[in-house]
């Protein structure tokens, strides 16, 4: 298999109108993630990434190259999606992407179910949440409250509740920047009181989510700040990547002050409803076990984790970590069973975060 490998900046347009055509023609790959636009973003803010040019053009495959030991796959941690965009049934070795990229192993996560790179390495499988829009509001709020009758009656209870006693409630699109960085404050406290790294702090990831927040009007990948108002002051906030037919959730927000009135979830139903209006297919909650998500979502997309590897010893390690992780998992205590992930996870992020 011929892979040529290059810097996400060095691709050429014809390289670039390749990867939008084979975006187009599957809708597993609508999320603004496979868009070329993502990889040249993270590319402007990392030297080591790199794409794997397959065959010509019939297929692409982005990478963080951190050492001759191991590479990520682009935009790892941020990126809810990683994987090959390229024409269907197209096989690809892992072998062959490791060879190009120089490297014993790619850890990869989120890759959509039925990857051939990951044939022999998947690790673990699980769902990413969708919201099919319907393509307008009402439609999809029709649907929900045939699903969802409860939900939808307490979370419509605590909003009258909320502009009963604080004020009139507002959602809206914004290009504010106040908001944003507010937005920000919010994620960092809540990862320092959870003992996690300071993601949105990180240099290299600062400069891409504000690179994004910058493109408000690129049918491609648009960056979009959706916020929720009470009485003027900021209750939510939501930062999401725009497609031309998906919208990704990726930073969501909410002042404490207004815990009690769920005021994340009314925004992120709000937002769903505007997707609708705005002829986009789908709103992509990402993955991750939260209430939320389930009760919003229409559907699940399969996603896959694990390690596409050659014979080296680092991917032998690797692929090892998975096998015990496996055997822990089955275990009946699920405190004990959750720790080899919650290991892997961690270390992995603390990986993606050097550049």
């Amino acid at each position: 298999m011929r892979i040529e490998t290059a810097h996400p900046t060095e691709l050429g347009s014809g390289e670039i109108a390749l990867w939008r055509a084979h975006q187009r023609e599957n809708a597993a790959l609508r999320s603004p993630y496979f868009a070329p636009d993502w990889a040249v973003i993270v590319g402007a803010a990392r030297k080591d990434a790199r794409v794997c040019v397959i065959e010509g053009g019939r297929g692409f495959f982005g990478a963080q190259r951190l050492s001759s030991f191991a590479a990520m796959g682009l935009g790892a941690p941020i990126a809810d999606y990683q994987g090959v965009v390229g024409e269907a049934g197209l096989e690809v070795s892992a072998r062959a992407l490791c060879r190009a990229l120089k490297v014993g192993r790619i850890d990869l996560t989120h890759v959509p179910a039925g990857q051939s790179i990951l044939s022999q390495g998947a690790g673990a499988r699980e769902g990413s949440w969708i919201a099919e829009t319907g393509g307008a509001r009402t439609t999809y709020e029709a649907g929900l409250r045939a699903r969802r009758a409860e939900f939808v009656r307490q979370t419509d209870k605590k909003l009258r509740k909320l502009e009963r006693e604080a004020g009139p409630v507002r959602f809206a699109v914004e290009t504010d920047g106040d908001a944003f960085t507010t937005l920000l404050a919010w994620k960092r406290a809540q990862l320092k009181g959870s003992g996690q790294p300071a993601i949105w702090d990180t240099p290299w990831v600062r400069q891409v989510i504000e690179t994004c927040f910058a493109r408000t009007d690129v049918e491609a990948l648009s960056g979009v700040l959706f916020t929720m108002r009470v009485d003027g002051r900021l209750a939510a906030a939501s930062f999401c990547l725009r497609s031309t037919h998906a919208l990704h959730m990726w930073i969501i927000g909410h002042d404490e002050a207004f815990e009690a009135h769920s005021p994340g979830v009314q925004l992120a139903r709000w937002v769903i409803g505007w997707a609708g209006d705005n002829a986009i297919a789908e709103v992509d909650f990402g993955p991750g076990e939260y209430r939320y998500k389930r009760q919003l979502a229409t559907a699940e997309r399969a996603i896959m984790h694990g390690v596409a590897a050659t014979t080296s010893w680092s991917g032998a390690i690797r692929r090892g970590e998975y096998a015990l992780r496996a055997r822990i998992e089955r275990m009946p205590e699920p405190r004990l069973a959750a720790l080899p992930g919650k290991a892997m996870r961690k270390l992995d992020l603390i990986r993606a975060l050097a550049a």
